[in-house]
């Protein structure tokens, strides 16, 4: 350690500092330390001075065989690529991941060279959101593959090859997969490197009804079994119970729930205003009793304190006091309904999203106007609410008109009649 490159036993010595920080033990941050020492010995002997990606990935490489995802490591090899990462993570000032990824996604076609930057222009010319970017980066990984497995490139597709990748997910994919092919190639022919324009190979999907499934819901009863199974004595079982609780007394969203922060709640007017993070529209509820009681009881007896002003974040070792991703939030409500006692829940829908539809049927039930449960369920028009019309049953009944009499000789009425 003493010949180490200053530069680099200076970034060292920052890394343990942010992992004490993090709240890493004593025997993590000096197993991470061991193969940080390893690294600056490698350096050294390769006449490198300063910490780089570049650096970080090669000594990887050499020493675990990979870099990218650790596929079928040995415990020890593990250990070497999570911390060379979460230093990797710490140079380039990004936060750790939480965790190493499974699996590699490597480019073999053309993209290999220009997938960088068509998602840098996505970014900036688009504005897509970083969660877009990641979906629209895993969409070109599978198209590139499914090519190379054809030992193709980009130059030879077709409509029937475009078709056949296509068809290889589910129905409800295509058209973001189409939308992300087109917008590819559209991009390469644009910036002049394809000589040919193959965005129209990608046909258009047939335009199907947002409205035709019966949304899920549950009723109040089913609610209310659903709060009641979750372990309040924890302090991670108090934030699940306020995820759950926020779904369902307010409908919110599981992107307005993870980012729900302490200056949205206005404790003298008994308020939660928030601009919504979908549609940017802002939304004002009144602060429930529920609410506000369970608030108070996971920050004062659940919730990390060594983190912001957003209220509801990680409970585990690495990522403990971050944000939630909205899957966990999906997760979250999941693990609930595991526990309840409600019957068929695993056959429909069990995420946020069905306890929002279930808010808006239960208001309907309790004849609450559209304009009310619009505003309630922060849609900017009430056209936005008319899909919850059909899970109105009992009104429904009420518009219904009698089966008029046919008077055909293909139809014969009575059992009389049809001897």
């Amino acid at each position: 350690m003493e010949t180490m490159p200053k530069k680099i036993k200076k970034v060292f010595d920052e890394f343990q500092l942010e992992l004490i920080d993090m709240g890493y033990s004593q025997e993590l941050r000096w197993t991470y330390g061991k193969v940080c020492r390893l690294f600056g010995e490698w350096a050294e002997d390769h006449a490198i001075d300063c910490v780089s990606e570049e650096a970080i990935g090669t000594y990887s490489l050499e020493k675990t065989g990979c870099w990218e995802a650790a596929i079928n490591l040995p415990g020890k090899d593990k250990i070497t690529l999570r911390a060379l990462r979460l230093l990797n993570n710490f140079f380039k000032g990004e936060p750790f991941e939480g965790r190493t990824p499974l699996k590699e996604y490597r480019f073999y076609t053309i993209l290999k060279d220009h997938v960088h930057s068509y998602l840098r222009w996505c970014e900036e010319e688009k504005g897509y959101r970083p969660t877009t970017i990641r979906y629209k980066f895993w969409i070109l990984c599978r198209y590139d593959n499914f090519l190379h497995d054809k030992m193709l490139d980009i130059k030879n597709v077709t409509i029937e090859l475009n078709e056949e990748f296509f068809a290889s997910d589910t129905c409800g994919n295509r058209t973001s997969y189409k939308s992300t092919v087109r917008e590819m190639l559209q991009y390469l022919f644009d910036f002049s490197i394809l000589g040919k324009d193959l965005s129209p190979y990608v046909l258009k999907e047939p335009k199907r009804s947002k409205h035709l499934e019966i949304p899920t819901t549950y009723t109040t009863e089913e609610i209310k079994s659903l709060l009641g199974a979750i372990d309040r004595s924890t302090p991670k079982g108090k934030r699940d119970y306020l995820v759950v609780l926020l779904a369902a007394e307010y409908g919110m969203r599981a992107s307005d729930i993870v980012r729900l922060s302490l200056r949205h709640i206005d404790w003298e007017r008994n308020t939660v205003s928030f601009s919504q993070y979908k549609t940017d529209v802002p939304l004002q509820y009144p602060l429930l009793s529920s609410v506000g009681n369970a608030i108070i009881d996971y920050l004062c007896h659940g919730r990390p304190t060594e983190v912001n002003d957003v209220i509801i974040v990680s409970h585990d070792h690495v990522t403990r006091g971050k944000l939630l991703s909205t899957p966990t939030i999906h997760s979250i409500v999941t693990a609930a309904f595991r526990r309840s006692q409600i019957q068929g829940w695993q056959q429909k829908k069990h995420g946020p999203h069905s306890l929002r539809f279930s808010l808006a049927s239960n208001m309907l039930k309790q004849g609450v106007g559209f304009q009310v449960i619009s505003t309630a369920l922060g849609h900017s028009s009430t056209e936005s609410t008319k899909a919850y019309v059909k899970i109105d049953i009992d009104r429904l009944r009420e518009c219904s008109l009698p089966v008029p009499k046919l008077h055909s000789h293909w139809y014969i009425e009575g059992k009389e009649d049809a001897k």
